[in-house]
């Protein structure tokens, strides 16, 4: 409050009812101007310029895992999955951004080169996802021959030279 709005007492003083805008004046009934609507303004150089930031950082991850499946048995699957999982939500949303006449033909070249890097972090995933499962079963099959004491298993007699 500034100077001018003290009375003589320092008592703040009450503008005069001229200055009171009618329709504040009783407090009810006093409706906001309308809001100047917006129109939406869509930049299709910006939205592609998203789609493509999203599949640079995708492609990382994709790239990141597929040399750590090569490189490091102690790689994290669960990590790597979260973050792609995440990329792709948000290519999801990216992509919901533009229209039919916002994809060229630089997209769906993006695009298509896209795809075929998550091809191959597939095959990745599918063949570490094997050897897995091959040394899994070698272990519980020597586990399983090393508790036996062979009562239950087939018996085969060898012929002796």
């Amino acid at each position: 409050m500034g100077y001018s709005a003290l009375n003589s007492q320092g008592r703040p003083q009450q503008a005069p009812a001229s200055t009171i805008p009618p329709a504040a004046a009783n407090g009810f009934g006093a409706k906001r101007p309308p809001t100047p609507t917006r129109t939406a303004v869509h930049d299709s150089e910006a939205a592609r310029a998203v789609v493509f930031a999203v599949i640079r950082r995708i492609e990382g991850y994709l790239d990141e895992e597929t040399l750590a499946l090569d490189a490091s048995p102690n790689f994290d699957l669960k990590a790597s999955n979260d973050r792609k999982s995440q990329g792709l939500v948000d290519l999801n949303q990216a992509m919901r951004r533009l229209k039919i006449s916002d994809v060229n033909e630089e997209l769906e070249r993006r695009l298509q080169s896209f795809r075929n890097k998550l091809a191959i972090n597939l095959r990745k995933i599918r063949l570490h996802l094997d050897a897995v499962r091959e040394i899994t079963a070698m272990l519980s099959d020597a586990l399983q021959s090393a508790e036996s004491d062979g009562t239950y298993t087939r018996y085969t007699q060898r012929s002796m030279p």
